[in-house]
């Protein structure tokens, strides 16, 4: 299974809660550690996150920053979200790093994995789309 890892961190000014709240809104069955200044949210149901990018109908947009966070040997996907929008359970990614810090999101595979590569893992979860339909394998 593609183990995702989910980095946040936590600014003094910010609700502990809060920050883990957003970052297991869209990885809900993940596991959370608390370590000093962040919350680390481990996991490997991508499901969720996929069903919220088919909902808010931004699968072309996804897919370009998944794949733009391809690793160079193909093995992982890297992308940063805002935690402000996933707390209210969007997807949004910041052109520039927020003072207050982003969700880093990294998909890995791991032997044995339904995908060859990342490249195919982006693709299953924003498949081609044709006039904002999906028309790509599902």
């Amino acid at each position: 299974m593609v183990r995702v890892t989910v980095e946040a961190p936590v600014k003094p000014t910010e609700d502990e809660a809060k920050v883990r709240d957003a970052a297991t809104r869209l990885f809900p069955h993940s596991a959370v550690v608390h370590l000093p200044g962040k919350v680390v949210v481990e996991g490997r149901e991508l499901q969720p996150f996929r069903g919220r990018v088919w909902e808010l109908r931004i699968i072309d947009t996804v897919r370009a920053q998944l794949l733009r966070g391809m690793a160079a040997d193909g093995r992982s996907l890297s992308f940063r979200i805002s935690k402000q929008a996933a707390a209210a359970g969007k997807v949004s990614f910041p052109p520039t790093p927020h003072a207050l810090g982003d969700l880093q999101v990294k998909m890995e595979l791991e032997p044995g994995d339904l995908w060859p590569d990342a490249e195919r893992l982006a693709w299953w979860i924003c498949p081609e789309t044709k006039d904002g339909e999906i028309v790509g394998p599902t």
